[in-house]
């Protein structure tokens, strides 16, 4: 009932009009069982008759039934589509913070798994709204045969129902049991997917792993076994009711109360008639409980969605790029897997335009944490952060992120440069694709790039070039070299960041290449989540003489781009 409310909330008035619809084919059908049992009784007089209004109900029953079936397909077509869309927007309006703590795992199995099991469901929706109408008249038609076999029948029917619901809901048990077993296998599938090099490098892990995996797939076949079964029952259960009414019809009643032949025969050709869309009705219920348990997750994700505020998503005046100043900034979390939570800060931190900052510390120190409260993706516990003296408030931060072009260590890659329009846009990606190496395995045509099926470091470098092109103030760099050969990570530090540095960008890096920490205005270090002091270095003299002049590349816009020529 759930699904059918929220299917007459999306769109009433298509869904009227296809019940009516529906509604005058079921009476069509109706009315052509009325047709033949008139010429059951009298056959030599009603045959020339009834041969022209037969032939009309059919073309009505024909053309009601298409008619409404494709009305309500397209109407479920669309609410699934706003059910996908509407989740997948609040996923993009919500804190970073609360989306990873939900897990990607339940956000991939909701946009994709559950969402498919309601669309099967709903599938379902123009045939039953069509089956529903032609019970209803072909009730109405009993009742007109005669009222007495009509209640008789009904009560029937409703202790039928009943003894349907009490078993469908010892499986609706193990519908919502095994639901839940999917977000564990959906997580082990993952952890196969990105773990597969490391599977196959130890024997033992992998059989472990294997047998974790099996546990999980067998706890949802398992209960999607038992409750499949269990709706099979009940289903053949009401298939029996249907012959036992009537068996008790031919046998018993006229035992008890006079009836006629007439009689007898329209109410076993009706309910013999009645079976083929009760039995759809019940045959798509198991679906229903499916997609009941599968809207239960998508709801239960949408209200912790729902629970918080979203952000701020239209582009306010943005804040003047110039120095950016974080004072008393706090970040808290709970670390998967800790009991304790781990708060970064308070941190104090001044970054003026035109500066090379890196970010070192070690492994879990909040490095990451404090790259994203510097462009905005996270929001302070407390503190405040400025850019160019004005604080960033829920009303300007997502024009605040729009200054920084950020290449995370998890970079992720899209088949095209979106976003991005300009005339010239594939002769100067393709000018960045061969300054950085890369032009002879990847071209770009009509802003598509032609693969991005490569190494780690590559998606980092094509990354790059996606950043580049985007020609925004502030660069951000996370562990970008940490997976480039020792001669693109010495051009990076080298070259590329002094070039933008040169060209008036700002540049905040995450590293741990300390024999390049004499190639930054700033080093910002960091231990617990604390800023501590870093002790001067002088630069090697080796990589003193490393560094050449660099010959500019063309010019982006009004603003030309760090990276050089080599």
């Amino acid at each position: 009932m759930r699904l059918l409310f929220w299917l007459l909330r999306s769109s009433w008035p298509t869904t009227l009009v296809a019940a009516l619809i529906g509604g005058l084919g079921g009476a069509a059908s109706v009315g052509l069982i009325a047709l033949i049992m008139r010429a059951l009784r009298a056959p030599e007089a009603s045959v020339p008759s009834a041969a022209g209004p037969f032939a009309a109900l059919c073309l009505v029953v024909l053309i009601t039934r298409v008619g409404a079936q494709w009305l309500l397909a397209n109407l479920t077509r669309h609410s699934i589509s706003r059910l996908r869309m509407g989740l997948c927007q609040r996923i993009l309006s919500s804190p970073l913070r609360h989306i990873e703590e939900i897990g990607s795992h339940r956000l991939m199995a909701s946009l994709t798994g559950d969402v498919n099991m309601v669309a099967s469901a709903m599938n379902g929706i123009p045939a039953l709204a069509v089956n529903v109408v032609i019970l209803a008249c072909g009730t109405a038609y009993l009742g007109w045969l005669s009222p007495s076999l009509m209640l008789w029948a009904v009560a029937f029917c409703v202790l039928g129902i009943t003894t349907y619901w009490i078993s469908s809901r010892w499986a609706a048990t193990y519908v919502r049991r095994a639901r839940q077993a999917e977000d564990g296998l959906h997580k082990r599938i993952q952890e196969l997917v990105h773990g597969l090099k490391t599977l196959k490098m130890h024997h033992e892990r992998r059989r472990v792993f294997l047998d974790h995996l099996a546990r999980a797939d067998a706890l949802v076949g398992n209960s999607k076994l038992i409750g499949d079964g269990l709706f099979n029952a009940a289903i053949t259960w009401g298939r029996l009711t249907f012959l036992i009414a009537i068996g008790l019809l031919i046998f018993a009643w006229p035992r008890f109360y006079h009836t006629d032949a007439a009689t007898l025969t329209g109410y076993t050709l009706t309910i013999l008639y009645l079976m083929v869309p009760l039995e759809q009705i019940v045959g798509w219920l198991p679906f229903l409980m499916w997609a009941t348990g599968s809207a239960n997750k998508i709801d239960r994700l949408g209200l912790r969605l729902d629970g918080i505020a979203p952000e701020e998503t239209l582009l306010d005046q943005p804040p003047g790029h110039g120095p950016i100043r974080l004072r008393g900034v706090t970040h808290g979390y709970r670390r998967e897997g800790s009991a304790d939570g781990f708060v970064l800060g308070p941190i104090d931190l001044a970054i003026d335009p035109g500066e090379v900052v890196f970010i070192i510390g070690g492994n879990g120190s909040g490095k990451t944490t404090l790259a994203k409260l510097i462009t905005g993706l996270y929001v302070p516990d407390s503190g405040e952060i400025l850019s160019d003296g004005q604080p960033v408030t829920a009303k300007n931060r997502e024009a605040y992120r729009q200054l920084f072009s950020a290449v995370f260590d998890d970079a992720t890659l899209f088949e095209a440069l979106w976003g991005l329009d300009r005339p010239d846009l594939d002769s100067r990606a393709q000018t960045y694709l061969r300054l950085l190496g890369l032009d002879r395995v990847v071209a770009v045509r009509d802003g598509s790039f032609s693969t991005t099926d490569l190494s780690r470091g590559q998606k980092k470098r094509l990354a790059l070039v996606t950043a580049y092109l985007e020609d925004r103030p502030i660069y951000l760099f996370d562990e970008w070299a940490a997976d480039q050969d020792p001669e693109s990570r010495q051009v990076f530090y080298t070259r590329l960041l002094p070039g933008l540095r040169e060209h008036g960008k700002t540049v905040i890096a995450i590293t741990h290449d300390d024999r390049y920490f004499t190639y930054a205005d700033k080093v910002i270090k960091l231990e617990e989540g604390k800023i501590v002091d870093v002790p001067a270095r002088e630069a090697p003299e080796d990589l003193a003489r490393e560094t050449a002049p660099c010959r500019q590349i063309p010019e982006q816009g009004s603003t030309r781009m760090g990276p050089r020529e080599i």
